[in-house]
């Protein structure tokens, strides 16, 4: 056991009273995601990976037993587990979350406003990014233009759903981009309204991590889309994704009532 693995093992289970801990740990010269129980060897872990644990986590947490999970969380992650949390998918009380900053390579790479957990237990905090470059270049084109732009870079998908796959909060059980009426199941690239649609719909929800982009295979940049998207979310509704307590706008009646009798929608 590496001393970060001891770390890690001392918060998870004797400070904070956890059964499980999910964390990123090497073996043979691999790395991987490992679910660590109480009293087991957490092994030489590593964090120095961009990796999302909430996709791994949402898969098996109907499968572990009863009991309280700690997962290793950079603010993306917290901010993706708010969401799922809020749509009924997890319970809150069976999640400890050990907070990781991101350094500063990290931050710059995702053009991070939002860098810091609540929670700093690994790491030391790093300074936010205030802009995105591509993003201030395409505000200072014409609609023309970006129409362009935007199509050029569409051009590059190959519909691998990558984009979709590799998301911690891409979790319907029905995807609409799988509902032929809006993206035909034939054709590549694909329509326009692949992309336009898949934007709509993460508005209230995506939490910008990037994993979007690192996995498109395309190289298009689909974070700064999901970021102008979501500024327009939060100029329009004053809703930022990731908010502990505010539902989105999305979620709920004129009225403020929860959409479905409080049933977890999309």
């Amino acid at each position: 056991m590496n001393e970060l693995g001891k770390k890690l093992a001392r918060i998870a289970f004797d400070e904070r009273g956890a059964d499980y801990l999910l964390a990123m740990r090497e073996e043979h010269g691999n790395v991987a995601p490992s679910m660590i129980r109480k009293g087991e060897d957490a092994g030489d872990v590593r964090v120095d990976l961009p990796y999302q644990l909430v996709n791994i986590l949402s898969n098996i947490y109907p499968w572990v037993p009863k009991g309280r999970i700690a997962v290793v969380c950079r603010r993306c992650d917290e901010k993706a587990l708010n969401e799922i949390i809020k749509r009924n998918l997890m319970d809150r009380d069976r999640l400890i979350l050990i907070g990781l900053a991101c350094t500063r390579e990290q931050v710059a790479l995702c053009r991070c406003s939002d860098p810091v957990p609540s929670k700093v237990d690994i790491g030391e905090a790093n300074a936010p990014v205030r802009e995105d470059p591509l993003m201030v270049k395409l505000d200072s084109m014409s609609q023309q233009d970006r129409l362009k732009f935007w199509t050029s870079e569409f051009r590059k998908c190959n519909k691998c759903f990558g984009c979709t796959l590799n998301c911690p909060v891409c979790f319907c059980d029905d995807c609409v981009l799988e509902e032929h009426t809006f993206t035909p199941e034939l054709g590549i690239p694909p329509s326009f309204a692949f992309h336009l649609v898949r934007s709509m719909h993460m508005s209230d929800k995506c939490i910008e991590c990037g994993e979007c982009e690192r996995s498109c295979a395309g190289g298009i940049p689909l974070l700064t889309l999901r970021k102008m998207a979501n500024r327009d979310m939060k100029r329009m509704f004053g809703y930022e994704a990731g908010d502990k307590e505010k539902v989105s706008p999305l979620l709920t009646t004129l009225e403020g009532k929860l959409l479905e009798d409080g049933e977890h929608v999309c």
